[in-house]
């Protein structure tokens, strides 16, 4: 064979195999879109795919997909009882079909609500471009996808008055070969100024996401610039700094638990009132300026499942200034634990797929019986829950001032579960078996000054009178001091009430 004969071979060979993997990724990435659009109503009801098209050639496709967000129009009835356990179109099925023909619910003191409709829910449409690979955009990768929104002229013209000529959304998406991809995703920049009502600027968003090949481990950055709000009635100024926030996250439990970790950092948050925030009523005195600067805000939070157990932390802390008041130090943390992650995922799932716990319509008489037997449904399962001794609260709200710190910190849960127990009606059981603990620390030169501060206007006492009022609340057994704080703790367990370790209460026996 001629050396021209075996470059032909190999060129066809080449063109065939190139031709081969194009076509391969472009079923592998249409099978992709046919999943996840399949899955995603059944997560929600707040969700549902309108209308879709896939537009496929050679070298690549076009997806046009219209999702509806909110409560659909059916929810201003009653779903039926079932619908927990029912798809999502189930979940939303006029009670009035499983009623016997011509027959009429009587009116009750409820209906007066029933008329009560949840917000029209609004439709979205977004467009991708698909470039199928082996060789997409001129990169190795099996597709390269970019999105923006599809607007009609009315919406069009309304985005332009925020974001102007701009795309409002888009990302731009490699796939790989084996079916993760790496996403980024840009909100643009938007301002909007109306005379005499005041002015809006935000400086847009950038957000890089990894995901998986198997759709169970995320990975993301985002950064917010900032954003100013002014409003021109009250003169309010509101200053929001960058924003930075990246996670690493493993879904392979369901995204409602999630684990992994999280942080993110607020430069600065600026709250400038001078007229105040509370509109004054006739006679009322004038109200003050109002100055708020918080700074290096940091948040902070991780989960796990260890043993078919959930347990997650979250913290928040910075520093910053309240008018004229510096705050040294400012920290919220709270905690979840030993939360069984099959009955939760169940539960959850549960609430999310049925338009009762979405709000829609909840104030319908049949609304309120669907929600009863919703609760009813799931009744097994929280018990069942409860032998693992859940347990949630605020670990610690602290602020620090001038070297001196108040701080608050409580914690619900259930404790020493039996099968017994199990059989006992809701209310009981948490009577019997629940457990809360509250404590609180303040320091008394604080709540001098703040009695100071509000006998300006009546409403609380003198400072000269706030050290007798400690000692009486010290010999009621209501709080106790503490070198230069008053600290109360509260505990109710086994059915007893205990006001710093002192029983007052007898309940649930």
């Amino acid at each position: 064979m001629s050396k021209k004969a075996v470059l032909g071979v190999l060129a066809a060979a080449l063109a065939v195999a190139y031709g081969g993997s194009t076509w391969w990724a472009g079923t592998q990435i249409k099978s992709s879109y046919d999943v996840a659009l399949g899955e995603l109503p059944k997560q929600t009801a707040l969700v549902r795919v309108i209308e879709r098209s896939y537009e496929r050639n050679f070298l690549g496709a076009v997806s046009t997909v219209t999702l509806e967000l909110g409560c659909p129009a059916e929810a201003e009835v009653a779903p039926a009882a079932s619908a927990p356990a029912a798809a999502p179109a189930a979940a939303t099925t006029d009670v009035a079909q499983a009623t016997t023909e011509g027959e009429e619910e009587e009116p009750t003191e409820d209906d007066g609500d029933a008329k009560a409709t949840p917000p029209k829910p609004v439709r979205i449409t977004f467009r991708d471009t698909i470039r199928h690979g082996p060789f997409a955009g001129g990169t190795l990768a099996a597709a390269v996808i970019d999105s923006e929104l599809v607007l009609d002229a009315k919406a069009q013209a309304e985005a332009e008055k925020l974001f102007g000529k701009a795309k409002p959304v888009t990302a731009h998406t490699k796939v790989g070969f084996g079916g993760g991809f790496t996403s980024d995703l840009t909100v643009a920049p938007a301002k909007l100024a109306e005379e005499g009502k005041g002015e809006f600027a935000w400086q847009g968003a950038q957000a890089r996401l990894d995901m998986d090949a198997a759709r169970t481990r995320l990975r993301y950055d985002m950064t917010m610039p900032g954003m100013d709000i002014n409003t021109a009635s009250k003169g309010v100024q509101v200053k929001v700094g960058k924003f930075t926030a990246k996670a690493d996250m493993d879904g392979s439990a369901g995204w409602l638990l999630a684990t992994g970790k999280s942080e993110g950092r607020l430069d600065s948050f600026e709250l400038n009132a001078p007229k105040g925030l509370l509109p004054g009523g006739e006679g009322a005195a004038p109200a003050k300026s109002i100055k708020v600067l918080l700074q290096s805000i940091d948040l902070t939070g991780e989960a796990t499942i260890k043993d078919g157990l959930y347990a997650s932390e979250g913290a928040f802390k910075g520093k910053g200034k309240v008018n004229e008041t510096a705050i040294d130090k400012f920290e919220i943390a709270s905690s979840a634990r030993r939360i069984q992650a099959a009955g939760y995922k169940k539960l959850a799932d549960a609430w999310l797929q049925s338009t009762d716990g979405a709000g829609c319509g909840q104030r319908s008489k049949g609304q309120k019986d669907a929600m009863q037997a919703l609760i009813e449904q799931l009744a097994p399962d929280l018990k069942a829950m409860a032998k693992h001794s859940p347990e949630a609260g605020l670990d610690r709200m602290l602020i620090e001032i001038g070297g001196q710190s108040a701080e608050l910190s409580y914690s619900v849960a259930l404790a020493g579960v039996t099968d017994e127990d199990l059989k006992l009606p809701g209310n009981t059981l948490l009577l019997q078996r629940g457990v809360l603990k509250a404590n609180a620390r303040v320091p008394v030169k604080w709540i001098e000054k703040l009695a100071e501060t509000g006998a300006e206007s009546g409403q609380t006492p003198p400072p000269e009178l706030i050290a007798g009022l400690i000692e009486q609340a010290e010999q009621s057994g209501y709080v106790k001091r503490a070198g230069d704080d008053v600290v109360s703790q509260v505990e109710f367990s086994e059915g007893q009430l205990k006001l710093i370790g002192k029983p007052v209460g007898n309940f649930g026996k």
